[in-house]
């Protein structure tokens, strides 16, 4: 019996850390060896691990160099919205008792997150870095009218873009030539009724990469309709009506935006939506005879990824040095230049786009013969049309992910009948408009934890009502 106990404990010890990591949504990884008289630095982020280590690695050398000490970097591994739960929770809990939330930097999710959910809610801190180095860092504040790093003229910048990411389609050549479908180009394509099972997609409440993504999805929409003498606010309808229709065809949603490619690359999945940096690593590893990623001509956007100093951080000072550091020409290397090149990373290739335009004045090291600012076009996002970014991810999430067999089932329906093409407009146009998704998410925001549990089953039944709805017609 003693044996038995002492087996259990043991189990239990080796447990705690995992259930730990899992109840507060992320696991903490050490990403640079402690060592003798290094420094220690906290950061909450959602990028991969090739991203955390090689810059890790890279910053304790640059920290040696310039200051004499290398640096222990603790990242503590995020998805986007459990980011915003994480310093939700610590600031009713441990913020207000100790004036930190045990976080020195947050790096990586989109602007949206970092200027509406982390900047507003004041978990960040300005940081005025020097005028001369701001300058060769960001020549140009926008690219396409969008800020690269916080603009706000009252209070200083509270977030600095890092990289530049986009979004596309990657696709199984071998299983669109077997289902008979031609490459996709754009996102509509992925509504294709000859891709119905062969989709995979990416939680929007779970991922803010994925959100974004479907956010550009609306954006298009409302740009089109406006275009078309309609208002955004309808345009903004007909955008999560495509959403509904390509998730009729999905296989499943993942919690993860690195999934996606994954599960094209392996023959899981036909196509999927995924950020540039994945699409394009995942294409390359498996051949390009075998797996494409494309972005939607003038569908897509090219969008920042921030970093910024937390609010009552720990290691102040040296966590503006890791934001100099990244921002500098050799932090910028890191990003699109090939593993073992001079000013490269160690092991991994990034695959992501550098955000100084400096970076890309000699690219024949680069992975990625990319340059965007020069490939950017006339369409980008837009703070007016992202007002929805907060409630779009529930949206998606009632009426898609939860109803996904439900679905399933009403477009399969729909496709058999002889009402075949007016049905699927309707399923192709949200009961929703953007304003009344904005009340929605009023509503939402104002609601006790009872009501937001009546107000999640009262909208769900809306739709499963409405899917049922259009079987009946179809029938």
């Amino acid at each position: 019996m003693r044996r038995i106990l002492l087996g259990v404990a043991f189990v239990l010890v080796l447990l705690t850390p995992i259930v730990l990591a899992w109840r507060f949504g992320g696991a903490a990884a050490r990403s640079s060896s402690p060592s003798t008289g290094a420094m220690e630095l906290v950061i909450i982020t959602p990028h991969q691990e090739g991203i955390r280590r090689e810059f890790a690695a890279a910053f304790s050398a640059w920290h040696q160099a310039h200051y004499g000490q290398p640096v222990s970097v603790d990242y503590r591994s995020f998805g986007g919205s459990d980011i915003v739960r994480y310093f939700e929770e610590r600031q009713k809990t441990t913020f207000p008792k100790t004036g930190t939330y045990n976080i020195d930097l947050a790096w990586g999710g989109g602007d949206f997150l970092f200027d509406q959910q982390l900047k507003k809610p004041g978990y960040l801190e300005v940081v005025q870095l020097e005028p001369g180095f701001m300058k060769e860092a960001f020549p140009e504040p926008t690219l396409g009218g969008l800020p690269l790093y916080d603009t706000d003229a009252k209070t200083g910048p509270s977030w600095f873009g890092t990289a530049l990411a986009s979004f596309g389609v990657v696709y199984n050549r071998d299983i669109l030539r077997y289902l008979g479908v031609p490459d996709p180009m754009t996102w509509r394509d992925l509504a294709d009724p000859r891709l119905a099972g062969w989709i995979t997609l990416v939680d929007p409440t779970r991922s803010a990469s994925a959100r974004q993504a479907y956010m550009v999805i609306c954006e298009r929409a409302m740009a089109d309709a406006a275009a078309a003498g309609r208002s955004e606010a309808d345009g903004w309808a007909d955008g999560m009506g495509l959403i509904r229709q390509i998730a009729a065809n999905a296989r499943q949603f993942a919690d993860s935006s690195a999934t996606a490619p994954i599960m094209v690359s392996s023959g899981d999945a036909a196509a999927g939506m995924s950020i540039d940096s994945y699409g394009r690593s995942q294409s390359d590893a498996v051949g390009a005879d075998r797996m494409g990623y494309v972005e939607p001509e003038n569908a897509t956007i090219v969008n920042p990824d921030p970093i910024a100093l937390v609010k009552g951080a720990q290691h102040r000072e040296l966590a503006i040095r890791f934001i100099q550091f990244v921002l500098s020409p050799e932090g910028q290397a890191l990003w699109n230049t090939r593993p073992g090149s001079p000013g490269g990373p160690r092991q991994t290739a990034l695959r992501r786009l550098p955000i100084r335009r400096d970076a890309y004045a000699d690219m024949s090291s680069h992975t990625d013969a990319v340059n965007p600012f020069k490939s950017a076009s006339q369409f980008n996002k837009s703070n007016a049309r992202e007002k929805t970014f907060g409630i779009l991810g529930d949206m998606i999430q009632y009426s898609c992910i939860d109803l996904l067999d439900e679905l399933r089932q009403t477009r399969a329906v729909i496709l058999q009948s002889p009402r075949r093409e007016e049905l699927d407009r309707k399923l192709g146009r949200f009961p929703l408009n953007e304003t009344q998704a904005l009340a929605r998410a009023k509503q939402w925001k104002e609601a006790t934890v009872p009501q937001r549990l009546a107000l999640q089953r009262q909208w769900t039944d809306e739709f499963r009502r409405e899917y049922a709805a259009l079987r009946a017609e179809a029938r």
